[in-house]
């Protein structure tokens, strides 16, 4: 039977970002929307609270629905000057506590532009402290400074990819890579047509110049 994965996506749209008119509710949501997509190409079984769904529900629902993993999926601030890195919280030291988080913070850590990655005991947080599953808090870098905020918005995508990689490591599933964006189309590019053969030649050169080696004259 596949594992039961809750997404708990940040409904504090009151904490803005310092650029993009954007908020930590729209981008943590645009996360656990990445996130949740590639979990289930993984195997996992996914539920993802609704947008702007309250703490409290979420628990409830996660709890009522038997998780095995529940995963909140914040981002971090400061004092506006600070480009931190990743953040991830447990309940406890305890070893599938440690297991987890670290299977987490191990996947998403890398990708961040930040340099600062903490694995942090904080029993004081509800959805770590009230859900029966195990709990793995996500604070993905800090939206109060122009760049990091720049870069969770720029983001969002990778940023699922690697809490699902770090729920496949945890669980010693295979992560299966997403090749939705790869096809086997060809996009050419023609960059002019003339009646005249020289006129062709002479355009033709002009690309070969600048490193279009491959160019080609096709005659129809």
């Amino acid at each position: 039977m596949s594992k039961k994965i809750y997404l708990s996506p940040s409904c504090q749209i009151n904490n803005v970002y310092a650029s993009g008119k954007t908020n930590e509710q729209e981008q943590c949501n645009r996360i656990a929307e990445f996130a949740k997509t590639a979990l289930e190409r993984c195997g996992f079984e996914v539920k993802k609270a609704p947008k702007g769904q309250a703490i409290t529900k979420s628990i409830s629902e996660s709890n009522n629905w038997s998780a095995d993993l529940h995963i909140p999926i914040h981002t971090n601030a400061f004092n506006g000057q600070t480009l931190g890195g990743m953040l991830v919280m447990i309940y406890s030291n305890t070893t599938e506590n440690k297991k987890a988080g670290s299977a987490i913070l191990n996947a998403v850590a890398p990708i961040s532009p930040g340099s600062d990655y903490n694995l942090r005991v904080n029993p004081s947080l509800a959805e770590l402290n009230s859900t029966k599953a195990i709990a793995v808090y996500v604070e993905c870098e800090f939206h109060d400074t122009k760049e990091g905020a720049d870069w969770i918005i720029n983001n969002v995508k990778s940023l699922g990819e690697a809490i699902c990689k770090g729920v496949c490591n945890y669980y010693g599933v295979t992560y299966k890579e997403d090749f939705s964006d790869n096809s086997d189309k060809l996009y050419r590019v023609q960059i002019g047509a003339f009646k005249e053969k020289s006129n062709a030649e002479n355009c033709l050169q002009k690309a070969k110049n600048v490193g279009f080696t491959d160019a080609f004259i096709k005659e129809e």
